[in-house]
C-alpha cells in the first residue's frame, strides 16, 4: 500500500510539474508575441519602420547579461532576477512614454495649424488643398499625420474616414473636435474659417490653463521624486558610515527581502502621488 501511495505521489508531482511547465511556456510565448506586436505597432505610430523579428532574442540576451552581471557583483539572485525582468519590461515602457510625448506635442501644434488652415480657406482654397499646403511646411508630428491623412484620401479613402483614422491614432479631445469639424465642413461645404479660428483660440486657452496647472503642481511632483530618492540617499550615506551593516542588506536573505519590499512600496507611493497630482481638464 505504501508503494501505491508513493507511485501516486510521484505521478501527482510529475503532473503538477508538467502543468506548470505548460503554463509558463504559454505565458512566455504570449508575452513574447505581445512585446513584438506592441513594439511593431508603436514604432509604426512613431513613423519608425524597422524589422522587429530579432527584437525578442536580443532582449533575452541583454536580460541574461544584465542578470549575470548583477549576480557576479553582489551574489544576489533576487536583484539579478529583478533586473532581468526589468530589462524585458523596459522597452514597452520607453515606447509608451515616447508615444505619450508625441501625443502631447501633436496637441500643442493644433492652434497654429488651425490658424494657417483658416487663412488658406479664406483665400479660396478647398479643405484638402489647405491641409496639403500646411502639411508640406508643418513640423513633426503634425506634418506626418496630415500627410498620412491626405495619402489615404488620394488612395480612395473618403476624407471623413481618413480623419476618423487620425482620431483613432491620436485619441485626444482636441483631435476629436478638429476631425469632427473637418468632417462636418467637408460634408456641408460651408465656410469654416471663422469656426476654425474660434476653435484655435479655445484650444490655445485650454493649453494655457493646462500649463498653469502643471506649473502649480510641479512642486508636488518634485516632492514625490524627492521622497522616492530619499531612501536611496540614506542607504548611500549608511554605506559610508557603517558598511558592514549595509552589506547585510545585500548579501543576506532577510535584507534582500526588505530591499524588495522597500522598492515595491516606493513604486506604489510614487504612483499614488502621480495619480493625485494628475488633474484632468
Amino acid at each position: 500500500m505504501m508503494y501505491v501511495g508513493l507511485v501516486f505521489a510521484c505521478f501527482s508531482i510529475a503532473l503538477a510539474c508538467w502543468l506548470i511547465q505548460k503554463m509558463v511556456a504559454y505565458a512566455w510565448s504570449r508575452y513574447r508575441r505581445s512585446v513584438t506586436e506592441h513594439t511593431q505597432t508603436s514604432l509604426s505610430e512613431l513613423f519608425v519602420f524597422i524589422d522587429t523579428t530579432h527584437l525578442w532574442p536580443a532582449l533575452c540576451c541583454v536580460a541574461v547579461a544584465m542578470g549575470l552581471s548583477v549576480w557576479l557583483l553582489c551574489q544576489s539572485l533576487l536583484a539579478a532576477s529583478l533586473l532581468g525582468a526589468l530589462t524585458l519590461i523596459l522597452p514597452r515602457a520607453i515606447l509608451t512614454a515616447a508615444l505619450s510625448r508625441r501625443l502631447k506635442l501633436f496637441d500643442t501644434q493644433w492652434p497654429d495649424a488651425l490658424i494657417s488652415i483658416a487663412g488658406a480657406l479664406r483665400s479660396g482654397a478647398s479643405l484638402g488643398l489647405a491641409l496639403k499646403n500646411f502639411a508640406d511646411d508643418a513640423p513633426t508630428p503634425m506634418s506626418q499625420e496630415l500627410s498620412l491623412v491626405l495619402r489615404e484620401h488620394r488612395m480612395g479613402l473618403p476624407l471623413n474616414q481618413a480623419l476618423a483614422e487620425l482620431n483613432r491614432r491620436m485619441p485626444t479631445e482636441s483631435v476629436e473636435l478638429v476631425t469632427a469639424l473637418f468632417s462636418v465642413g467637408n460634408a456641408s461645404g460651408g465656410s469654416m474659417a471663422d469656426i476654425l479660428e474660434r476653435l484655435s483660440n479655445n484650444l490655445r486657452a485650454r493649453q494655457h490653463i493646462t500649463g498653469k496647472i502643471g506649473m502649480l503642481t510641479a512642486q508636488g511632483k518634485m516632492q514625490a521624486w524627492v521622497m522616492g530618492a530619499l531612501p536611496l540617499a540614506i542607504l548611500g550615506a549608511l554605506s559610508q558610515i557603517d558598511p558592514a551593516s549595509v552589506e547585510l542588506m545585500f548579501f543576506s536573505q532577510t535584507g534582500q527581502l526588505l530591499l524588495g519590499a522597500v522598492l515595491v512600496l516606493e513604486c506604489i507611493g510614487i504612483y499614488w502621488l502621480q495619480c493625485i497630482l494628475a488633474i484632468e481638464i
